[in-house]
């Protein structure tokens, strides 16, 4: 996106020189100043933290407000269309028919593993296991329009509202404090677990631990003498904070000194409307009534704030058990982000996609959009050089030995990186190019190989030398072997620069490759049905199978890059070690939006790809990844859920037995399978991708048997989970 809240001083100051300098009024200025923005080559880009979506389809229209996990690593969501469970696998909605509305809120859970909540009727409930019940109802004189919800350091539930009242998890009231006219915000758990409430309007702080509260004195350090509205307490890696939501007001914690410090004025909290605080560990997400969200990450900084996510109304934010951050939205889902360290797309040319990025040198990371424009990526800047094009640029080739750039957006051009200057080189669809000295090189287009020769200035000698005239896909040089291979319409050639050129075909079949790729003088092609072959002149030296889930996958583009290979195909952008077993599953661990890439290239060592959410960069060293877990989530005997408390016996009728299990994993869902066999039955391990998580045995024989299950992520094994079970002969069989 482009960083707006750094160029705020730099606009006013623009706009003030403007109107002081050509006396124009401030309508006038501002249209001035639009026309300047819009010439304007050269912008700066600021990075939000990687992700992917969640529940998109599933809430659409749904307001989501809060989020949570159970102890089995389940999420739970409060919507304003009820309660929402997830499995990993399925949504599933919780009924609760004592609610009187559907709409709750506030998430909290106990060590006992139940979740409270309430809705706008006053009315909290518990869920325990997939139940969700009526736990307590506020009386008229505890009612109140906000309600907030902690857990105490004696497990119990307190609930802050016109009165702060503890309730056990049967719904008992434990006790009751009188806050006499105040009220307070959520409740603030300190290191010691002790709960620390501000009442609003003075300077009192309410405790509660081992069961008693305390009013107390709260030391406020400010520049005037007015009372605190109301205090919303958090930390940021350990340090504490407290902030006045009705003055804005920002002051240092010590809660066991119940001392306030006030600080500088942070731009952070000017926007408009309300500012709701999360904390989330480490970090501390600050939203509001507009869309988007600021991050701050260990502590609060007192720089310009950059606004993330600003397409998106964001709800609530809930670090998992994982160390997903997951952002909840209104209408879209949730946002889930595997790693804040990992940059999102540096812009999303949301209107003038990028069709393709190339490495340069010098000049940087080159893009072409869908609309004809050049531009480049360098420092930071994204700078346009080129905006005349009328069609999508596909195809942007260099070389390091000259100043050339070629690129077709209409016409095949050249631009001089030196001069500025662009040339016309020849009307033809430019489809790719292979230089073999800095003067000069070979284009291949729509209407075969072209041979161009360059005087270094402005001069380009065009001649078709060669015999091939249709159209061309791919080219590659082999300075080695001094030959161009080129992948047509009529098949794979080896050309020569000398000499005739020559057909290459496989197993008796003619080729006609996806990609061409050259790398440490070797050719490699990407085909349909035979993987990567390895080129050796006119003949297949080697072939590579990459294989995702135990089939072959059909590359659409590739590199070879630090012994691996990086390749897109229809199913995902992925990382293949030199044998084709699958390393990484790139799409899923940096959060596409989508498995659709359009492009990519390595620049600066770093991996830059172009995908349906914009372009992002990757650090493929990158590498966080748990050891999976799996879990036996239902066994179903005879179509009917079976808890056998632990016997593990069936009668002689009980035959057929699914197992359903999962592994609980947002940030690897793409990437798991699953290992399960049934010991007693087969002794040979079967192999499910991350769709098929369940197992059915139809007609099991009277005997012994174990069922075993792990999970793999990418070469990383679970441990395995086991259930043992016995089905009974019938009785004549037992006489």
């Amino acid at each position: 996106m482009i960083h707006f809240t750094k160029l705020k001083s730099s606009v006013i100051d623009i706009l003030t020189y403007i109107r002081t300098y050509f006396h124009l009024p401030l309508s006038k200025t501002r249209i001035v100043l639009a026309i300047l923005v819009f010439l304007s080559t050269t912008y700066s880009i600021a990075q939000q933290p990687s992700y992917s979506k969640l529940g998109e389809d599933q809430f659409r229209g749904i307001q989501i407000y809060d989020v949570i996990q159970d102890e089995e690593s389940n999420y739970w969501f409060a919507t304003n269309d009820g309660i929402y469970k997830y499995n990993y696998y399925s949504y599933e909605k919780i009924e609760c028919p004592e609610a009187k509305s559907n709409s709750v809120f506030n998430f909290v859970i106990n060590d006992a593993g139940i979740i409270f909540c309430h809705n706008l009727n006053n009315q909290v409930f518990k869920i325990i296991g997939e139940r969700c019940m009526l736990i307590y109802e506020l009386k008229p004189d505890e009612e109140n329009a906000d309600v907030s919800l902690s857990i105490g350091d004696d497990d119990c539930l307190v609930i802050g509202a016109k009165k702060i009242i503890v309730i056990t998890n049967e719904g008992k009231v434990k006790t009751r404090f009188n806050i006499s006219g105040h009220y307070v915000g959520t409740g603030f758990k300190t290191a010691t677990k002790m709960l620390q409430f501000h009442l609003n309007e003075s300077d009192s702080i309410v405790t509660y631990s081992n069961g008693e509260f305390k009013r107390m004195q709260l030391l406020i350090q400010k520049t005037n003498n007015a009372h605190a509205g109301l205090l919303k307490f958090f930390t940021i890696a350990g340090k504490s904070y407290g902030f006045d939501l009705k003055q804005r007001e920002l002051y240092s914690y010590n809660s066991s000194q119940l001392t306030l410090f006030q600080l500088p004025k942070n731009a952070l909290f000017d926007r408009t409307g309300s500012v709701r605080i999360y904390q989330t560990g480490e970090e501390a997400w600050i939203c509001g009534t507009l869309p988007g969200a600021f991050l701050q990450q260990h502590r609060i900084s007192t720089s310009i704030p950059t606004l993330f996510y600003e397409d998106y109304y964001i709800s609530d934010v809930y670090k998992d058990q994982e160390g997903n951050t997951l952002l909840s939205t209104f209408d879209k889902g949730v946002l889930v982000i595997p790693d804040l360290n990992v940059p999102d797309v540096i812009h999303t040319f949301r209107d003038d996609p990028v069709t393709t990025v190339y490495s340069d040198q010098s000049a940087g990371l080159l893009l072409g959009s869908s609309e004809g424009k050049l531009m480049t990526y360098q420092n930071g800047e994204l700078s346009t050089i080129n905006v005349q094009g009328k069609r999508p640029i596909e195809v942007v080739q260099s070389d390091p030995t000259n100043d050339l750039i070629l690129y077709d957006d209409g016409y095949i051009r050249a631009y001089n990186k030196r001069t500025g200057k662009t040339t016309d080189i020849l009307e033809a669809s430019l489809k790719d190019a292979a230089f073999i000295s800095s003067t000069n090189f070979y284009l291949g287009t729509n209407r075969g190989i072209y041979h161009v020769n360059w005087d270094g200035q402005n001069k380009f000698t065009v001649d078709n030398p060669t015999e091939i005239k249709e159209r061309v896909y791919f080219i590659e040089y082999n300075p080695q072997q001094k030959c161009l291979y080129a992948s047509t319409a009529n098949g794979l050639f080896e050309v020569p620069l000398k000499g005739s050129i020559r057909k290459i075909s496989y197993k008796g079949e003619i080729l006609f490759p996806n990609y061409l790729h050259y790398s440490n003088g070797i050719i490699a092609a990407s085909t349909k049905k035979d993987g990567i072959l390895i080129l050796q002149h006119d003949r297949v030296i080697r072939a590579i199978h990459p294989m995702i889930n135990g089939k072959e996958e059909e590359l659409k583009k590739f590199i070879f890059y630090n012994n691996t290979i990086i390749a897109k195909s229809g199913n995902g952008f992925f990382q293949f070690d030199m044998n084709g077993k699958l390393l990484k599953c790139i799409h899923s661990i940096f959060g596409f939006p989508s498995k659709r890439v359009i492009d990519f290239t390595i620049h600066n060592n770093q991996l830059w790809v172009s995908h349906s959410g914009g372009v992002q960069q990757i650090d493929l060293n990158y590498y966080h990844s748990k050891r999976p877990t799996v879990r036996l989530n239902k066994i179903v005997v005879n179509n009917t859920p079976f808890d056998d408390k632990g016997t593990g016996h069936l009668s002689s009728v009980q035959r057929k037995i699914q197992f359903i299990f999962s592994s609980p994993t947002l940030r690897n869902r793409e990437t798991i399978n699953y290992y399960f066999r049934l010991v007693g039955n087969d002794n040979t391990w079967s192999i499910n991708d991350a769709k098929s998580n369940q197992v059915t045995y139809n007609a099991l024989a009277p005997g012994h048997y174990t069922f075993q299950v792990k999970t793999e992520n990418q070469g990383v094994f679970s441990k395995t989970t086991s259930y043992s079970f016995e089905i009974a002969a019938p009785i004549y069989m037992r006489w």
